[in-house]
């Protein structure tokens, strides 16, 4: 394995804070494989049923985290998305590129990269879903997988977050997204210029700070 993590990263989309690093973002949402439920710690004399939950939630051997991505008001949005180098990250790659849903019924919709790669890493555990795991708000999404709130892997220009009625980049996210402004139009290659220099003064301001 010659790289732990992969970054993807669309050509619209730009560093905004010098001061934050890519190791810190994995660090933060791959740290803890523990899933996000309202099921409390194991009581004495628990319920067959309720040690049966538990396992599924918090299996003996966790999985690692191998997927970091953001979502908006539509779904997911892979402008900007981290991976690890795993074998559950090369075969969910095949899957996604070999989706089913283009096949069939599904044959003549004009299914984007974001709704396929959102079909396979939800459709299966979402088919599974039962009583007994919404009743302690289970995770929908797989445990290789976690969803990045937007300032600390992409927000978005203001015109898109209006649209999707997302994050629109402020100061301090991690990273300017401008989906829908394509480099072609005039006010898009603005707005590009416009987040390259501001990365380019943070970055000359943190150069010149005495404490480097």
């Amino acid at each position: 394995k010659r790289y732990e993590w992969v970054l993807w990263i669309d050509c619209d989309a730009f560093f905004m804070d010098p001061g934050r690093t890519i190791d810190s973002v994995i660090q933060m949402y791959s740290g803890n494989t523990t899933a996000a439920t309202r099921l409390g710690p194991p009581r004495f004399g628990e319920p067959l049923e309720a040690q049966a939950l538990r396992s599924r939630l918090q299996p003996a051997q966790p999985r690692e985290v191998s997927l970091i991505v953001a979502t908006d008001s539509s779904g997911i949005n892979n402008g900007v998305w981290l991976m690890r180098n795993s074998d559950w990250s090369h075969d969910f790659l095949w899957r996604w590129w070999h989706s089913d849903i283009l096949q069939g019924p599904g044959k003549n919709h004009n299914c984007s990269d974001q709704s396929t790669m959102q079909h396979q890493l939800l459709y299966d555990s979402s088919m599974a879903l039962d009583d007994a795991w919404d009743s302690v708000e289970g995770p929908l999404w797989v445990p290789e997988v976690r969803v990045a709130a937007q300032e600390h892997l992409q927000s978005f220009h203001a015109a898109t977050a209006a649209t999707v009625a997302s994050r629109e980049w402020q100061e301090g996210d991690f990273i300017k997204h401008h989906p829908g402004c394509h480099y072609y139009k005039l006010p898009c290659q603005q707005l590009y210029l416009e987040a390259h220099e501001i990365f380019i003064r943070k970055v000359q301001m943190m150069m010149s700070s005495p404490g480097l």
